[in-house]
């Protein structure tokens, strides 16, 4: 090889062993996205923090493989400066995250600006990008422990239905139960509570919810997965005790984590979503 191909290549390798970036355009300084931002950061081997879409195009950032936009009010992005966005980073992946104010916008199956699959409105974050910033090199891991037992808290049996076969497709051992007061429950590893039963409460009652499946050294973990929940009723959640909030048709892989990867030899598909 030549000087010049030796170069070239070096470039090339050089090039290759940069992090990629993500870049985060937002305006808005309020609480509805900082849980996603801070995510992001903390994942991200690179952020670029722009405050709109004409912000990033007039300052590029380096080796961008990915690109979250948020929205919180309802006058559509401009479909022309998201175009050039796009043509600025033909290899990033791009994701627009929507605030609570901006549900039932895009309920048409055509979009100028941005396709279905790419707008995930807030409540969903969880659900989408931790898989999702993988395109730039972000690395998720799950949790070490091994889940035995699991208690589905619903309404009905076949309310919960969907989330015990999922449960038991991990290999935990599951079991359903409408309320925590009716039954005498020792050493549950983890609680996974439907709306059905568990509406939104505030900090305190979730709580007091939780404490029911708590004994002397013994403390599951909790999830709850509910219809579209807002960033208060999240918030409230986390503060009373519970570890991961969903928002229907949820993902199925935020919840495996929760068993520690399931059953050795078994996976389960993490783009599947299951329709409570």
């Amino acid at each position: 090889m030549d000087q010049v191909g030796v170069f070239n290549s070096g470039i090339a390798d050089q090039k290759r062993a940069q992090p990629a970036t993500l870049m985060w355009i937002s305006a808005d300084a309020g609480a509805e996205f900082l849980e996603a931002y801070q995510y992001c950061i903390a994942h991200a081997p690179q952020v670029a923090i722009r405050s709109s879409v004409a912000d990033g195009l007039h300052r590029p950032a380096s080796e961008v493989q990915a690109i979250v936009v948020t929205q919180s009010q309802r006058p559509e992005l401009s479909g022309g400066l998201v175009s050039e966005l796009r043509n600025a980073y033909p290899d990033a992946k791009i994701i627009c995250l929507m605030g609570s104010c901006c549900e039932g916008m895009y309920a048409k199956v055509l979009d100028p600006v941005f396709s279905k699959s790419e707008r995930i409105y807030c409540h969903h974050w969880r659900q989408v990008l931790p898989v999702w910033l993988q395109c730039c090199g972000a690395v998720v891991t799950s949790a070490d422990t091994i889940c035995r037992s699991v208690a589905v808290v619903s309404a009905t049996p076949a309310i919960g239905a969907a989330l015990m076969d999922l449960a038991e497709s991990a290999g935990a051992m599951t079991i359903w139960c409408r309320d925590a007061c009716r039954w005498q429950m020792r050493r549950i590893d983890t609680v996974w509570w439907d709306d059905s039963v568990a509406d939104a409460a505030s900090a305190e009652q979730w709580s007091q919810r939780i404490k029911q499946f708590s004994t002397a050294g013994w403390s599951p973990v909790h999830a709850w997965i509910a219809n579209a929940p807002r960033h208060s009723q999240v918030q409230a959640a986390n503060e009373g005790g519970v570890a991961l909030t969903l928002s229907k048709p949820y993902r199925i892989d935020p919840l495996l984590s929760l068993l520690g990867g399931g059953r050795a030899g078994k996976t389960v598909p993490a783009i599947s979503l299951r329709v409570a």
